[in-house]
């Protein structure tokens, strides 16, 4: 699953004036913001987060342009926030505790504990003092289900269009047409925005549920205390050898040759060649109970698994990869993911000689010629597999580490929405 999307906001009651400009505000589906309407209310146009267990919804908000348009629901959202601040942050500073106290004496620990303690702390003295000052640039309004008249969702690509113009602070992001922003965008060069997630961090502290909690410390925990990698394509699981789920490139040019007989039916396992498994169809996600099973046996919360999809008729691999955390209630649930595809058909020199040139490769090309599959054809066209899935693999490793590393500095922001396991608990033991 895909964690919660791109968060770029403003509000505007229906039927005030719009913005000075000198064109008309677009009608509602030119719009690249979501659109929440508020019974007798205002309709709010900006980022819906998500609903609570409850209900509820929560739509982003510019705190700049709520304080200038419309200073009463500022003034309310506002006091709201600094009661959500100050629960947030008590209910943080009593988690860290508790979760000290599970994993006493593991040093590798201490220092974020110390200092998160110490930044809760000092924190809620300056809102207890009445000089805490929040400076996030977007407010969240909590919406109960009976005063939501009508809710819009946009479509990632508009989306990404908004959150890149919010980025680059163009102007009037909630009120100009997808067209319009796009235009400026090119003329700037600048590429829309591919990271759902890059606004979550401009979002204020707020009360984090307990799977998205578990979550949390399942990656921080995965990056100080056991890093636990899986690789492979299908349901064919194995855990990471080397460099942490470093693809098999020699399996994977295996493979490739071998696809007359099955594509892919042997890829990433040790007896494929044999052509003893066979990997599940698409969709299926039996390779998680591999996953987990090793996972509890080592006694981790967390896990990453990359996996390679590759599609020689259309000439091109994929590469997915996410991170799996044990929630509450014993369920394991991915709670980011991304998948990067690459050309297999463009020429890559450099890689395509490094690849010629590994061990393991030549290891693997020395088999195939064995049982008949090395040809120069089929050669060719398992390097350029391989070298896309190079290039898939460094592009997909470059986003987790985005991922992991956002949610490190601090435990209560950037904002963490994981929804609670549904009634389903699959793979739980």
């Amino acid at each position: 699953m895909q964690p919660w999307k791109a968060i770029i906001v403003a509000a505007i009651v229906a039927g005030v004036p719009a913005p000075v400009r000198a064109d008309k505000a677009p009608a509602s589906v030119d719009l690249a913001v979501d659109q929440v309407s508020v019974k007798g209310g205002p309709r709010l146009l900006g980022s819906v987060l998500g609903r609570e267990a409850d209900g509820t919804l929560a739509v982003a908000v510019g705190r700049a342009w709520l304080k200038k348009s419309h200073v009463r629901l500022f003034e309310q959202a506002l006091r709201d926030e600094t009661a959500e601040t100050r629960l947030a942050l008590v209910e943080l500073r009593d988690r860290i505790a508790e979760w000290r106290k599970a994993r006493a004496g593991r040093k590798e620990l201490e220092f974020l504990f110390d200092k998160e303690s110490e930044r809760v702390e000092n924190e809620l003295k300056a809102i207890d003092a009445g000089t805490h000052r929040q400076d996030a640039p977007f407010m969240v309004l909590d919406l109960a289900p009976a005063k939501i008249e009508r809710v819009v969702i946009q479509p990632p690509q508009k989306k990404s269009i908004a959150q890149a113009a919010w980025r680059e602070n163009l102007a009037d992001v909630e009120t100009r047409s997808v067209t319009s922003l796009a235009q400026e965008l090119k003329k700037q060069k600048i590429e829309p925005d591919d990271d759902p997630d890059a606004l979550l961090q401009l979002l204020p502290p707020r009360r984090q549920n307990d799977a998205a909690w578990a979550a949390r410390k399942a990656l921080v925990e995965y990056r100080y205390l056991k890093t636990l990698d899986f690789q492979g394509q299908g349901d064919l699981l194995l855990p990471a050898g080397g460099a942490a789920n470093q693809i098999d490139l020699g399996q994977v040019l295996t493979g490739v040759m071998k696809s007359g007989a099955g594509l892919f039916s042997e890829l990433l396992d040790p007896d494929g060649v044999s052509g003893k498994r066979k990997p599940a169809a698409n969709g299926s996600e039996k390779w998680l109970a591999t996953a987990v099973e090793t996972a509890e046996a080592e006694g981790v919360a967390g896990f990453r698994v990359t996996r390679v999809d590759p599609d020689l008729a259309a000439k091109r691999t994929s590469v997915e990869t996410r991170f799996v955390a044990r929630l509450p209630d014993g369920a394991w649930k991915t709670v980011w993911q991304r998948t990067e595809t690459a050309d297999a058909s463009k020429p890559r020199p450099d890689a395509e000689q490094q690849i010629m040139q590994d061990p393991q490769v030549q290891a693997a090309l020395k088999l195939a010629k064995s049982i008949g599959l090395g040809g120069d054809d089929q050669v060719k066209l398992a390097v350029g597999f391989g070298a896309a899935t190079m290039e898939a693999q460094k592009a997909a490793d470059s986003r987790f580490f985005e991922f992991r590393d956002r949610y490190l500095r601090q435990l209560d922001t950037p904002v963490m929405r994981v929804a609670p396991s549904g009634p389903a608990k699959a793979h739980k033991k």
